[in-house]
């Protein structure tokens, strides 16, 4: 398997890839969740994803500035009105782990 470039390595360099572009798995490994809950965040419009045949591509910097949003609590006040269908956001969890401890490259 060592002699064959880009298997087994985690960067896109030896592939040509760009390493900004992450798939699933590679995405639910820095958010430390697992993949099908990333799949159903790309599926239900939560997090920017390109769909590739049955899997998605996800830009890790795209993803990190959604997360970064603020989310809002059901039941506290808002700021502003709301939409009267609310914008779908990422999940409490995968915002908290992109704000604070996901930054790792």
């Amino acid at each position: 398997m060592a002699d064959r470039p880009g298997v087994g390595t985690d960067t896109g360099a030896a592939t040509g890839r760009d390493p900004d572009v992450l798939t699933t798995a590679e995405l639910a490994a820095k958010l430390g969740l697992s993949a099908q809950t990333v799949r159903r965040m790309a599926h239900a419009g939560q997090i920017p994803a390109l769909k590739t045949g049955k899997d998605f591509r996800y830009s890790w910097e795209a993803v990190r500035e959604v997360l970064r949003q603020p989310h809002h609590e059901p039941g506290a006040p808002a700021d502003e009105p709301q939409p009267a269908e609310p914008a779908r956001r990422a999940g409490y969890r995968a915002q908290r782990r992109a704000r604070n401890g996901a930054t790792t490259d």
